[in-house]
């Protein structure tokens, strides 16, 4: 790998670092058994985030008549899930610093609806809920990393980039750097020790090949991309031509059920939008 795909990692590691309470739901998520005092013990490493979590879990958005006082309480009444997905994507937001002319909000936007749809929609394929989350959720960590590494040239991709396909800002990166941010991206993954794959599968979301990791690369590009179509209103039609030829079979499942799964996608959309307006 090139000195400046080093650099980069290195980089990435000026990013304050994930904290504490994060890395242990990290390794939660890999046990099948996940208890709520587990859960409540590693969110209160962190006050910031124990804070965060009980602030969403009081907000308007799950009606709450009373307050939810304490960690177990919030997770019984909304449940592990909501939780752990609010621990996450509270611990990413809050590892990351303003970038100077970088659209962070689009960013963690992009990240985490990729993330919610991904989980939404998992099963529908076979795979892991948790996994097809969580791979979803970092498969953008890449982009800060080089933001932050060479800040030069990525004004140059943002100045290029539409960035209105999974594949558009990855093409620009390997023609000016020689790989990009889903290498990156997956880099972080093993230096966190999440399964391989997970790594695997960031690496190759751009252009997926659906033998390899499980197909799981394939279901995170077709998230991406309507993640993409939400945020940024990109028509159905211009977006479901570009899609690589291993995600075309995936998006035929999801068009067939999607009657059934409009409701989840509309409700992560709301929990989304919560979760960002909420970390400002």
């Amino acid at each position: 790998m090139s000195s400046k795909f080093d650099a980069i990692l290195q980089t990435a590691n000026l990013i304050p670092p994930i904290p504490k309470a994060v890395q242990n739901i990290l390794l939660l998520l890999n046990q099948n058994n996940l208890d709520i005092q587990e859960l409540a013990s590693a969110v209160r490493l962190d006050p910031v985030i124990s804070g965060q979590v009980l602030k969403l879990a009081n907000s308007a958005y799950f009606g709450r008549s009373k307050n939810v006082a304490g960690i177990e309480d919030a997770a019984v009444i909304i449940g592990i899930d909501s939780i752990r997905s609010m621990v996450l994507a509270c611990g990413l937001m809050t590892s990351g610093n303003a970038l100077t002319n970088f659209k962070l909000d689009r960013f963690w936007r992009l990240s985490l609806l990729s993330a919610f749809i991904a989980k939404d929609i998992a099963g529908l394929y076979g795979h892991n809920t948790d996994q097809a989350y969580t791979a979803a959720l970092i498969h953008r960590l890449g982009v800060l990393a080089i933001q932050r590494a060479v800040p030069e040239v990525a004004s140059e991709i943002d100045k290029v980039c539409e960035d209105r396909f999974p594949y558009d800002r990855v093409d620009i990166e390997i023609g000016l750097l020689g790989f990009d941010h889903a290498e990156v991206s997956a880099e972080i993954a093993k230096q966190w020790n999440l399964p391989e794959r997970i790594s695997e599968s960031i690496r190759q979301y751009p252009h997926p090949v659906i033998s390899q990791a499980g197909g799981l690369s394939a279901l995170i590009h077709l998230c991406v991309a309507i993640a993409i179509n939400i945020t940024d209103d990109v028509p159905s039609t211009e977006w479901e031509k570009t899609l690589d030829v291993d995600v075309k079979d995936l998006l035929i499942t999801l068009m067939s059920n999607l009657n059934q799964l409009q409701a989840k996608i509309d409700d992560s959309q709301r929990f989304v939008d919560m979760l960002v307006n909420g970390h400002q």
